[in-house]
């Protein structure tokens, strides 16, 4: 089962606050000792007024305020719950990446985050809808249903068309620019169309726990990076039409994500089916940071950065028996730029910047990757940009990587003209 977090009470040191205290110790069961009382008197105001904190007993974890009052025994161990699956999930809360922040303080070129995030989210907020719709084919329980029937309705816009979420979007992509009628022609294996068929599939494939356990995190983190978002877009001076989008979900979803977090609750009817969806939750988080986070280092490649990157890995395919056939091509896609076997080919790298730092990402495995270019600094690659990354630092140090771009290169063009994107890679 995941570890609890520190769960506070905070207390006057009356009967009721000494009472919280025991509750919550045998809710916590093994992890009692989690569980701490700490003195109002004692706290800093600071950190009372921070908090939120009006009367006691005040329970705190996951630095939110989650109850006040002595609870039930039932209220204690959803509490407990809740402490749990939210402390793996906001180990990956949006604005703890650097990437968003500096966007949100207007410290990056705002315009190519802007693009980035309208092409990149297109997908997923075209399709969220559709996410809703699947789970709710799996929900019994007559109260969670109708909390997600609610929740798509307004999505729908209160069956108002102009307020349509996906018409909220498509006019913030409109004024950063873009065309709405080339969004739908997106690439099918950018990151943000892997993210999104990655939430489609569970919540299509159920059961109800797993759908409600991959909606959960994207809603309880989705708040506070509109927060950011709209801080950032801000400096582009758009219309309210144009971020109408963004400042509608930086609340609302707050009240989503507690509806959520109740129809999943009622749905785990075991530890097992609990800790299953607290580790499908960490990986949905893990991914939507991870979506995120690059979007928001949009303007770390620039243009002329990724064609010199093409040029290079195109030099170093040349002199393969497969480029013949399938010549080195490559598509931009703001922030990264795809490297791909023959025109129109599926990608067999993706280059992405990162500060200072830039990479290759690959679909071969790490310790695969590794061996192809010993010396290099290799890591895991975001879930939805590849399998395992390689880190250099100039151009200079591409040419050191020709065993590794070859070998990719030339297993991807094995399976160009394939209907499938599926084969395996070493």
């Amino acid at each position: 089962m995941p570890e609890l977090p520190t769960v506070t009470v905070y207390s006057d040191g009356c009967g009721l606050c000494r009472d919280t205290v025991s509750i919550m110790r045998r809710a916590a069961g093994k992890d009692a000792d989690h569980v701490e009382e700490r003195r109002i008197d004692d706290t800093p105001k600071g950190v009372i007024s921070e908090l939120g904190i009006r009367a006691t007993p005040a329970i705190v974890f996951n630095d939110t305020l989650a109850h006040v009052g002595t609870p039930t025994a039932e209220d204690a161990a959803v509490l407990v719950k809740r402490a749990e699956i939210d402390r793996v999930i906001l180990r990956y809360s949006i604005p703890n990446s650097d990437a968003v922040q500096r966007f949100a303080q207007g410290k990056v070129p705002s315009e190519a985050t802007a693009r980035a995030l309208a092409n990149e989210f297109h997908p997923f907020c075209v399709q969220f809808p559709l996410f809703l719709a699947a789970a709710i084919s799996h929900l019994k329980d007559d109260d969670t249903r109708m909390l997600l029937v609610h929740n798509l309705y307004e999505e729908h816009g209160n069956f108002l068309p102009e307020r349509i979420h996906p018409a909220l979007f498509r006019n913030f992509c409109q004024g950063v620019g873009l065309k709405v009628e080339t969004l739908d022609g997106h690439d099918n294996h950018s990151p943000g169309m892997l993210a999104a068929k990655m939430m489609l599939d569970i919540c299509r494939e159920g059961p109800a726990v797993r759908a409600l356990a991959a909606l959960y995190p994207v809603e309880l983190l989705f708040a506070p990076t509109c927060d950011l978002m709209v801080q950032g877009l801000r400096h582009l001076q758009l219309s309210p039409d144009a971020i109408d989008f963004w400042v509608l979900h930086s609340g609302k979803d707050v009240e989503h994500a507690e509806q959520l977090r109740k129809g999943l609750l009622r749905a785990c009817g075991s530890p097992e089916e609990w800790e299953q969806a607290v580790g499908l939750a960490e990986d949905i988080a893990q991914m939507f940071f991870e979506l995120f986070d690059h979007i928001a280092r949009a303007s770390f490649l620039s243009s002329e950065e990724q064609l010199a990157v093409f040029d290079e890995v195109e030099r170093l395919c040349r002199d393969s028996p497969a480029f013949a056939q399938h010549p080195v091509d490559h598509k931009s896609a703001a922030y990264y730029t795809s490297l791909q076997a023959g025109k129109g080919g599926r990608w067999f790298l993706r280059a992405l910047g990162d500060g200072e730092r830039r990479s290759l990402v690959s679909r071969f495995s790490v310790e695969h990757s590794r061996r192809l270019a010993p010396g290099f600094e290799v890591g895991a690659a975001p879930r939805v940009f590849g399998k395992s990354r390689i880190f250099y630092h100039s151009f200079e140090q591409l040419k050191e990587l020709k065993d590794f771009v070859r070998a990719a290169f030339e297993e991807e063009a094995k399976h160009a003209g394939s209907p499938h994107d599926d084969h395996v890679r070493p």
